[in-house]
């Protein structure tokens, strides 16, 4: 048995296929088929079921587990030993909430690839509770997300605050309010009160996104049960909707200063026919961290990419 042996065995595991697995590894299937049956004789046992797809026995699942622990072992002595020797070489495990990588990302990944030019860099994009998981089982090395973390084994360091901002159509208050919509919108400026839109249509994030749970929250704080005219997973999406006319979305202030995305363009058109109003209060703010897991080693690489960072947005 060797660590290439564990590599193979958890990405069928993974995968549930040989062939979707061969094509992952770049082997053949015959030569993947030959390792898992090699590894199942070693050890004595059956670790997968043969059925229309591969299924770990209880064996198998035993094994996952052993499996990815050897493996992560091995990972972090390897980058002790790199650092220990100023080894410049390595990898470096990105995790990142998939509302905030194009904007957040292009800020930092270049200037770190220019001084690590030889590390090779992997970005997770996804949900902040997935990535938690990730991070506390050693499948990315660093997370920026939504502070605080659920994850006891998170430290972390604050990157920003934010402020979200609603971006309502213009052509959606001339026909709702008529002559009355620069009244309504002076209103809601002296004091935001979201009820003054409950009848207007809503392009929103998906039920799950940190910015869609504090927007429903909110809805229903004030009794609103929105009319949800398109769900989206996509922020710029739901801004360029929103810019056509489809509906009020809700835009992190981020995205209305990046220079990487549409809406952080002032003189843009996507801009030119929305209103950008605060979101209710501007009480409600989110926080944006960069975390480590203090139960594992932290590599060099890894924590001059958190340095980097924090002195990038001024922390």
């Amino acid at each position: 048995m060797n660590f290439q042996n564990l590599e193979y065995f958890l990405t069928v595991a993974s995968e549930g296929n040989i062939t979707r697995a061969a094509e992952q590894l770049h082997v053949s299937q015959q030569a993947l088929s030959n390792q898992i049956s090699r590894l199942e004789s070693e050890l004595g046992c059956r670790l997968f079921e043969r059925k229309q797809g591969l299924e770990l026995t209880y064996a198998g699942e035993q094994f996952r587990i052993s499996a990815e622990k050897i493996l992560d072992i091995q990972r972090q002595t390897a980058t002790e030993l790199d650092d220990i020797s100023n080894n410049r070489r390595g990898e470096l495990r990105i995790g990142i909430s998939h509302t905030r990588g194009q904007a957040i990302l292009p800020l930092i990944l270049p200037k770190f690839s220019r001084l690590y030019p030889e590390v090779d860099l992997h970005v997770n994009e996804g949900s902040t509770h997935i990535l938690e998981e990730h991070l506390q089982k050693g499948r990315i090395d660093v997370l920026i997300g939504f502070a605080p973390f659920m994850v006891d084994c998170a430290e972390y360091r604050p990157l920003m605050t934010e402020h979200l901002f609603l971006i309502i159509p213009r052509n959606l208050l001339s026909e709702h309010f008529g002559d009355m919509a620069d009244d309504v919108l002076e209103s809601y400026r002296s004091k935001p009160d979201i009820k003054l839109f409950k009848d207007l249509p809503f392009v929103l994030l998906r039920v799950g996104d940190r910015i869609r749970t504090i927007v429903d929250r909110e809805f229903y704080r004030n009794g609103i049960t929105p009319k949800i005219r398109i769900e989206t997973q996509n922020i710029q999406t739901a801004f360029a909707l929103a810019s056509e006319g489809m509906g009020i979305t809700v835009c992190p202030q981020l995205y209305l200063e990046s220079p990487f995305v549409i809406s952080g363009y002032a003189d843009s058109e996507a801009r030119h026919d929305v209103e950008i109003l605060n979101f209710s209060s501007k009480d409600l703010v989110d926080s944006i961290a960069i975390a480590y897991n203090r139960e594992r080693y932290l590599s060099r690489i890894a924590s001059d990419f958190i340095d980097m960072t924090l002195k990038e947005f001024g922390k």
